[in-house]
């Protein structure tokens, strides 16, 4: 049985998947680049300024490859 938060960190990524492709699917692109902002405001809350720029250069390498 999968304890409870690995359950509510699965939950919140579903979510967070689902909630992209209903966002995206109603053209609400700027809408959701709101919501992005405030959702990437609240990630970094806690994070050194070394661990944000590592995320976001995996991040930014990884979308490269959908160029």
């Amino acid at each position: 049985m999968i304890n409870r938060e690995m359950q509510k960190f699965q939950e919140e990524l579903l979510f967070e998947n689902c909630f992209a492709q209903e966002m995206l699917a109603a053209k609400k692109f700027d809408e959701y680049q709101r919501y992005l902002d405030v959702r990437k405001a609240s990630a970094i809350s806690g994070m050194t300024a070394e661990e944000i720029d590592a995320v976001m250069k995996r991040a930014q390498d990884s979308a490269k490859k959908y160029a």
